[in-house]
């Protein structure tokens, strides 16, 4: 059978294209003859390097070059029309990418359902105005998607249930839950990690990008003993929000205590993280937080904020619900990590396996193409 994955930005390297380069690689395991759309030719040794695993060579890629940013106004209408073309070359087309339910879309793995949810809205800081020009243009879809389509005879995903609830409240229609992949690299050899001395480290892993929160880690770092040091590792999207967060370190005279590296590949990752005692997460009403979970598998304990998905892996006592309580908590971790503990957040970051992935995806997509 000829699947198609449609998924142009795969050179963002984020947790999106985690699960679209799982979810191709799976269906080529499988004996499926999958086509690969994407805007750029792929860097097979950037995914290898950042994603932590290469597309398999059965791999067909499709490249389609694009002269519009990734979620631009006109994004929705550009991936309906490039989403469309390319159905013609697969019998069962999956949209890992644009999070909207295109009609010749036949399995949608929905990251959150932006568009019709209103009752997240107001817990969405850029989905907020009315009058925003992204909202005005897309407004003929987002009636179409409200009122018109049939979800009939189409498999929905959810990385999560709190994802799979807003979808059921957006769209009227159901969806499964299929929690993203941890990659394996991280449960691989970090035996060792679990029962050395960790350090007074605290790392967050997180895109410089706009809705992140990643301009709250200085501040919740000034609220912690000057003891504890931080790492803040991520992928730079908007070169603006590193400027803002340098800008913070310096104000609150931070610069030996909050440390930043960007584009870091995920060996380097893994490292820091096998050296710290905690993650701290600053993202608010994340859908899911797959570097949560991955941080989890290398033994860190987890403080992150009490909404969104993370809430249903990440024990009550690891959440917060304002900046000084994040700090206390960050601080309580420091005397509170031991190998013991470290076991304990790698059993619950367990669920979430490529293997588990793997298999729960293959079950539901051969469901799908039986019915």
């Amino acid at each position: 059978m000829k699947v198609g994955v449609f998924h142009p930005a795969l050179d963002l390297c984020g947790g999106a294209e985690i699960i679209a380069v799982k979810i191709a690689n799976t269906l080529a395991q499988n004996g499926h003859e999958v086509n690969l759309f994407v805007s750029k030719m792929v860097d097979q040794k950037k995914i290898e390097r950042i994603i932590g695993e290469p597309l398999l060579p059965s791999i067909n890629l499709i490249v389609n070059p694009t002269f519009l940013a990734p979620r631009g106004y006109f994004h929705l209408y550009e991936s309906a029309i490039r989403s469309f073309i390319f159905k013609s070359k697969c019998d069962i087309l999956i949209d890992t990418y644009s999070c909207y339910i295109f009609p010749w879309i036949d399995i949608s793995y929905v990251h959150f359902p932006y568009l019709n949810n209103y009752k997240f809205r107001p817990k969405f800081p850029y989905l907020k105005s009315p009058l925003h020009l992204r909202q005005a243009l897309t407004m003929p879809y987002a009636v179409f998607e409200k009122n018109l389509e049939n979800y009939r005879g189409k498999l929905l995903l959810a990385n999560s249930y709190f994802t799979a609830k807003a979808i059921k409240e957006s769209l009227k229609t159901d969806s499964k839950v299929l929690y993203p992949p941890v990659p394996s690299s991280f449960f691989c050899e970090n035996s060792a990690n679990l029962t050395a001395s960790r350090e007074n480290l605290v790392v967050t892993v997180a895109r410089f990008d706009q809705g992140k929160g990643v301009e709250l880690v200085p501040i919740i770092a000034s609220f912690t003993d000057k003891s504890i040091r931080f790492v803040m590792i991520g992928l730079v999207h908007d070169p603006n929000v590193v400027q803002s967060v340098k800008t913070s370190i310096k104000k609150l005279n931070l610069e030996d205590r909050v440390k930043i590296m960007t584009d870091a590949p995920r060996e380097d990752i893994k490292k820091m993280l096998a050296k710290a005692k905690t993650y701290l997460h600053p993202t608010k009403m994340e859908h899911f937080g797959m570097t949560i979970a991955e941080a989890m598998a290398m033994g860190c304990i987890p403080i992150v904020h009490d909404s969104g998905g993370a809430k249903e892996f990440v024990p009550a006592r690891y959440r917060y619900e304002n900046l000084r309580e994040a700090a206390s908590k960050i601080e309580n971790t420091m005397y509170e990590w031991s190998p013991e503990k470290a076991r304990e957040m790698v059993k619950i970051a367990e669920r979430f396996s490529e293997t588990n992935f793997s298999k729960r995806f293959m079950e539901l997509f051969l469901e799908y193409c039986s019915s």
